[in-house]
């Protein structure tokens, strides 16, 4: 009996000093983790982001192409010194000024004025063609630009 009590007598617990260093250990840990996370998704977003940009601004292209083919369409773009967008309405394509507000696409091509909103445009140097598209970054500090050069051969 004397034996087990001086047994239990030198066994000791963990002290607040050793409880206080583990904790903060851990949160070190789970606070790396949850920043490397919270970054990764976010480029994740942003790169999302970026390629329906430019999914729609090879759409912008594509419809391009197709005005340009047709002769009506074509007249119409050929003299256009502003810039401006192609959409589609009931199977016939449109010419569109930014300003009008159809120009202003969201993810799925359609007109919208909520977030996220791809802002697109085309421009005109001779046979050359700038499809641009121009939208807010996640955080909605900065704009974010893509470009993609046309030229048509006559």
């Amino acid at each position: 009996m004397q034996r087990l009590n001086r047994y239990l007598k030198n066994q000791r617990g963990d002290t607040i000093v050793e409880v206080l260093i583990s904790i903060t250990v851990i949160s070190l840990i789970l606070g790396g983790a949850y920043v490397t996370t919270n970054k990764s998704l976010l480029a994740t977003r942003t790169a999302q982001e970026r390629s329906n940009a430019l999914k729609l601004a090879e759409s912008q292209v594509e419809q391009l192409k197709g005005a340009i083919a047709n002769s009506a369409t074509a007249a119409t773009i050929f003299s256009s010194t502003t810039p401006f967008c192609i959409y589609a309405t009931g199977g016939t394509l449109t010419v569109a000024t930014p300003a009008s507000g159809n120009c202003t696409l969201n993810t799925a091509g359609i007109t919208t004025a909520a977030e996220p909103k791809f802002n697109l445009s085309i421009s005109r140097t001779g046979n050359d063609f700038t499809v641009s598209n121009t939208w807010n970054n996640l955080s909605g500090t900065t704009v974010e630009q893509l470009q993609i050069d046309y030229r048509v051969y006559k």
